[in-house]
């Protein structure tokens, strides 16, 4: 369950300090603690983890965002405490990685309200960006791609400059995102229908995902309560694999998302001159999951020189940097 390689340089060899490490998305909020060693250099070891609802403040609020993530913490604490004796029941220091807070105001906002809940800790909150690329590799520096019900590209450099392209939200454009394969498949599922565009294995198989019998049924489906923007992104697994049995239209569709995807790397791989072997830290359903996205990813932006990686666990970055002395977790705010 948990990752092997947290090491890191701690912020105290004197005694274990429990500590917090969150990784709050759109769809769920994941927490992790453990214990910084008393050696130092060694391994961060987790000890508990704790799942809830989701945590990105544009979606569900801010209140409801830090509800879901102290919530988290305490179970995770709760887990930890089932097999040994804690020192403390509230972690000495918690860093939370959360989607929905890219900017300074957002993140202090969501700070207050954790520290509310958890008034003896020290509290860091930063984007979602920012652990992904600490579970990848220490030097924080790199790319981070997050390709999931939406998509975000964030790099630094080795002298602490930071860019960002994407993450825009879906209704200005997340180009390579699990919402975008979906709703390019709904277009297509339209013009089929239509008669006005090429036919497609994706008209039976949304219409079998939704369990309705004519496409034109889909739209109180795709418009109705079920439609929700998590629900409509699920239809991307059925894209990729129409484009792995071959059909021709869900081919041109992952062509053109994993080419938007491999442009966000390009502009930021110029735009922060990396070196080559530069970290590209990959995460998210549809770099983790869809093995045909991430191969041809990985193919496409070869000629880069990045050094790629699958981070399944962000919450595991966010865990890392919450080990790290304070001086030494970024201040990142993705408005400049």
């Amino acid at each position: 369950m948990f990752s092997k390689h947290l090491s890191v340089n701690y912020l105290s060899a004197n005694h274990p300090t429990l500590i917090a490490g969150v990784d709050a998305g759109g769809s769920k909020t994941v927490s992790w603690v453990g214990h910084c060693n008393r050696s130092e250099n060694g391994p961060v070891v987790p000890i508990g983890a704790g799942i809830s609802d989701a945590g990105n403040p544009r979606v569900v609020g801010f209140e409801t965002a830090a509800n879901a993530i102290c919530r988290s913490v305490r179970l995770a604490v709760r887990q930890a405490s089932e097999d040994r004796t804690l020192q403390a029941d509230e972690p000495e220091r918690i860093c939370i990685g959360a989607a929905g807070a890219g900017r300074k105001p957002e993140q202090d906002e969501l700070k207050a309200l954790i520290e509310r809940q958890f008034p003896r800790s020290r509290v860091f909150v930063t984007d979602d960006a920012l652990p992904v690329l600490a579970a990848a590799t220490p030097s924080l520096s790199g790319i981070v791609l997050i390709s999931g019900t939406g998509s975000f590209a964030w790099g630094r450099n080795q002298a602490g400059e930071c860019s960002r392209a994407g993450g825009w939200g879906s209704l200005i454009g997340d180009p390579g995102s699990g919402f975008a394969i979906a709703v390019a498949g709904l277009d297509a599922v339209a013009r089929a229908a239509d008669g006005r565009g090429e036919a497609t294995v994706l008209v039976e198989s949304f219409c079998e995902h939704f369990g309705v019998t004519e496409p034109l049924e889909l739209i109180e489906k795709i418009y109705g309560p079920e439609g929700t923007r998590k629900a409509i992104a699920a239809l991307s697994r059925r894209v990729v694999n129409a484009a792995e049995d071959g059909d021709p239209v869900s081919i041109r569709i992952v062509d053109h998302a994993v080419s938007e995807l491999a442009n966000h790397v390009a502009t930021l791989n110029e735009r922060l001159d990396l070196p080559a072997g530069a970290t590209l830290a990959m995460t998210g359903g549809i770099l983790v999951n869809e093995t045909r996205c991430r191969e041809q990813l990985i193919a496409a932006i070869e000629p880069m020189g990045l050094s790629p990686l699958v981070v399944q666990d962000p919450v595991a970055g966010a865990l890392r940097l919450a080990a790290l002395p304070s001086k030494e977790i970024p201040n990142i705010d993705l408005s400049k």
